[in-house]
């Protein structure tokens, strides 16, 4: 068995060593069925409300791929744990407790846990077996927790990760107040166009095909959309300072963010204080033939505000027709993803 991490959101990847991959390795080259994304939807939910988790997997130009096996980690890793997860999550055993069987297929639906935030947030676990209660989580960077799960494809297990929305811990009332109106869930991020950035930003047709001759590169921008600072009522996006009440319209029914680098409120624990972040964003991309000068690129969030795009080389292979998936995350492990066909012509 195996373990692909590529599926794990981007913020947990940022603190785990084991994402590195080897250096000797081009991830970019699509060899075999591969799962390379695991999307949420919503991007960000809280206890006991339902989520749609879709896989994405790439396959070289006419192989099959395998149905892909979903379960859900319901057991926090021990202490002494130095894997992202507790062990019976990447091989749960017949009959196993810690693990919730969600079926077959690219679809799965799980509902979170109502005890979600004390498993794998910020607030104290309750004891069990006469033991004292545990420790809480630690939040990610950006001051996130996430409800970990594994999809496997084959014989390789792939780890996701579902955003948890908890309320504050060990924070004074007004903070705690503060953060909850400021703050939003994250949305998915999603790319707007996919162009060739040398050639007079020529968009890609969705549907169509663009080709290469063998051995030639082109030079490919993925964009996103650009998220305001301002909150604007009426623009179709519920954000910080905006709600039911102040405007209905943007949030009363399915609230959604922008779909790019979204600010977001964050409670720093050296200040004290309830601060103002952006998102950072990267793209990875791959291809069934040829290759990518880079596995991935991006900002991160000191450089992701007013700038919506990044840019990679592709590389043509042998003739023949090839796919190239471009999959899109943020920092608070939103993450969704873009197909394009190539036609490869002799030299």
């Amino acid at each position: 068995m195996s373990v692909n991490l590529n599926a794990w959101s981007l913020a947990g990847c940022l603190t785990m060593a084991s994402c590195v991959p080897d250096f000797d390795t081009d991830l970019s080259q699509l060899t075999e069925p591969r799962l390379i994304a695991i999307s949420s939807w919503p991007a960000e939910a809280r206890p006991m409300q339902p989520v749609t988790l879709t896989a994405l997997v790439a396959t070289p130009e006419g192989e099959q791929a395998p149905e892909v096996q979903w379960t859900m980690c319901l057991a926090r890793k021990p202490l002494t744990e130095l894997g992202p997860v507790d062990p019976s999550c990447l091989s749960p055993e017949e009959g196993d407790e810690d693990v919730l069987d969600l079926g077959m297929g690219t679809e799965a639906t799980a509902t979170l846990d109502r005890d979600v935030c004390k498993l794998f947030g910020p607030l104290r676990p309750s004891p069990m077996g006469g033991e004292g209660a545990g420790r809480p989580a630690d939040p990610d960077a950006t001051g996130g927790f996430y409800q970990p799960l594994a999809a496997r494809l084959g014989g390789a297990v792939s780890l996701g990760a579902v955003r948890i929305d908890c309320d504050l811990a060990n924070v004074d009332r007004d903070d705690s107040v503060e953060y909850r109106s400021r703050y939003r869930i994250n949305e998915n991020p999603q790319i707007a166009r996919i162009t060739r950035a040398t050639e007079g930003d020529v968009e890609l047709d969705p549907e169509g095909v663009f080709e290469l001759r063998a051995g030639t590169s082109v030079r490919l921008r993925a964009s996103w959309d650009e998220c305001s600072d301002e909150s604007t009522c009426g623009d179709g996006l519920c954000t910080a300072f905006e709600d039911t009440a102040s405007c209905a319209e943007d949030c009363m029914t399915e609230p959604r963010g922008c779909t790019g680098a979204e600010p977001y409120a964050w409670y720093n624990r050296e200040t004290q204080r309830v601060e103002a972040r952006r998102e950072g964003v990267a793209v990875a991309w791959y291809a069934s033939r040829g290759r990518f000068e880079n596995e991935q690129t991006g900002l991160d969030e000191s450089q992701s505000a007013g700038v919506t795009f990044t840019e990679n080389t592709y590389i043509a292979g042998t003739e023949g027709s090839a796919t190239i998936w471009l999959v899109i995350r943020d920092t608070r492990g939103g993450q969704s993803w873009q197909t394009r066909r190539v036609q490869i012509s002799p030299p």
